[in-house]
């Protein structure tokens, strides 16, 4: 591993965008954030890294994962292969499957606690704010998670470059802590979920969850309260 004075030395050389060509500059910016971040953590191979990027120690990212802007990890956080990864603070110990997507359009961020779980193939949006608390795992495959609704621009025939609040509303989602989500359920955008609840596979939820209670359905309704 190269001394910490050479990669400072990369980092501004780097810097002097008219001496070097735009690919190649990316190029070097990678190699150095790879080198920069692997020091404590373990990095797979084709990782692309934000320049903005913030880690903790001991974490695990896996093949072909993609870290975009906004992103900072706890410690000893894994993500898997080719998650795609913005706008998101993670806690500790979380871990992230393979091939789940974070994706937005707007000022929201996604923040999630320690020790929480999002399986393979879900999409999280964080168009608006979406808290996801502690031990709060969220089984995959194919669960979203939505902060804004389209419904109205396709409604009243709008194009997809008007992302106005007047027909694309955004609403944030809240999950509290030690809540367990089933694999192909859709959160619908506003959605308040207690602690200690669940929501069973294949559920729509529209309405908030009430905390130590099951849901299930489309739309979810209270299937049982949950006696700890």
């Amino acid at each position: 591993m190269y001394p910490i004075s050479f990669t400072k030395y990369l980092e501004k050389m780097i810097k002097f965008k008219k001496y070097i060509p735009s690919s190649l500059k990316a190029i070097l910016w990678q190699y150095f954030l790879y080198r920069k971040h692997s020091r404590n953590n373990s990095i797979g191979k084709h990782v692309v890294i934000s320049k903005d990027f913030i880690c903790g120690h001991n974490c695990k990212i896996s093949d072909g994962a993609v870290i975009g802007k906004e992103v900072v990890l706890g410690n000893s956080v894994e993500i898997g292969k080719r998650a795609l990864i913005s706008k998101a603070q993670i806690g500790n110990q979380s871990f992230i499957e393979s091939n789940v997507i974070f994706t937005g359009y707007g000022k929201g961020h996604i923040k999630i606690g320690n020790e929480s779980y999002i399986g393979l193939y879900n999409v999280l949006d964080w168009s608006s704010d979406l808290i996801i608390g502690n031990y709060v795992h969220i089984a995959g495959p194919s669960t979203g998670i939505w902060t804004h609704s389209s419904t109205k621009m396709c409604l009243n025939g709008i194009s997809l470059n008007e992302k106005s609040e007047l027909f694309r509303p955004t609403a944030p989602v809240h999950i509290e802590d030690n809540v367990w989500i089933g694999g192909n359920c859709t959160i619908y955008p506003g959605v308040h979920i207690g602690r200690h609840s669940i929501v069973s596979p294949n559920s729509a939820v529209t309405k908030d969850v009430q905390p130590y209670s099951m849901v299930g359905g489309v739309p979810a309704r209270v299937i049982k309260i949950i006696e700890m």
